[in-house]
């Protein structure tokens, strides 16, 4: 029999073996390099996608042809959708609470009607019963001169419930009256701020306010009912009527300065040094004479 003390064994590691396997733990193993591909990056692919579902229109400003993004495009539509959605929203509150304002009018009219017409069957019957002889009812008829004395009183008490109640209804229209007319002048006023931006300045404004007053006086106009004119349409056109009248002040007076002025006596062969001289001339004083507005029309052309 072999002794296996003396038979080298397959399983154990020789001094040199050791140390390469030790070696070979030790050395960190480089991963290996991925070959370069030619697909193309996440990103650029997200981008592309991203181009492709928000593509660019051309759109019609303002005669101009201009380059949007679909999604630019959808965001303003929406926008303008939901401006017109509130804006009908509004529009129809609007009209509702105006509905209901006429309905509460005409309901309060009425109300006031029933009233008036109360308040003259009583008046009507308490006079009637102020006819009655009452001490000779009090002495036929005690009875009787009670209840009539209860119905007069009762009478009388409802009478001046009616006068509460007209009184009541009075002050809510006038309260009424008084705040439509304050939104009225506040519109008015905003309509000839349109008209007149330059009466925005407060100083211009009053000035002008004051000339346009003094000239309609001038007219012939009474000054204290000038004071209630609210119309803005009205107070542009007394404006316009009061430039035209200065206006053509001013053209009278420059065509009569014209007029007064020596007449040039041109040599023969020698040229005009101002030819459009006697044009404007004949121009102001055909204006003095007819003060017609073609014929002021006529002679500012002549001016250039």
């Amino acid at each position: 029999m072999d002794n296996p003390a003396t038979e080298p064994s397959t399983d154990v590691l020789d001094t040199n073996a050791a140390g390469n396997l030790f070696a070979s733990m030790l050395d960190p193993v480089e991963p290996e390099k991925e070959a370069p591909t030619d697909e193309p990056a996440e990103a650029e692919v997200e981008t592309e996608e991203a181009a492709e579902d928000d593509p660019v229109v051309t759109i019609k400003i303002d005669g101009k042809d201009v380059e949007v993004k679909l999604s630019e495009l959808k965001n303003g539509y929406q926008r303008q959708a939901d401006y017109t959605r509130k804006t009908m929203e509004v529009s129809e509150q609007r009209k509702a609470a105006e509905a209901e304002t006429m309905k509460a009018r005409q309901e309060r009219e009425a109300y006031a009607t029933n009233l008036n017409r109360l308040q003259a069957q009583l008046e009507a019957t308490l006079q009637e019963q102020q006819q009655v002889d009452w001490e000779a009812l009090l002495n036929s008829d005690p009875v009787e001169y009670l209840k009539q004395q209860h119905l007069a009183q009762a009478r009388q008490a409802k009478l001046q419930q009616v006068y509460t109640a007209q009184h009541h209804v009075a002050s809510q229209q006038k309260a009424e009256a008084e705040q439509s007319h304050a939104a009225h002048l506040q519109a008015q006023h905003q309509a000839l701020l349109d008209k007149l931006p330059d009466w925005k300045d407060a100083k211009k404004a009053d000035a002008e306010r004051a000339a346009i007053r003094d000239f309609l006086v001038n007219e012939g106009f009474d000054r204290d009912a000038l004071n209630n004119i609210t119309d803005a349409k009205a107070v542009v056109l007394a404006r316009k009527a009061m430039l035209y009248d200065q206006m053509m002040s001013k053209a009278h007076a420059a065509a009569k300065k014209v007029s007064t002025l020596p007449t040039k006596v041109e040599r023969p062969g020698v040229a005009s040094e101002a030819p459009g001289l006697d044009k404007r001339t004949s121009a102001y004083q055909k204006l003095a004479k007819s003060g017609k507005p073609e014929d002021a029309a006529a002679l500012f052309a002549s001016m250039f």
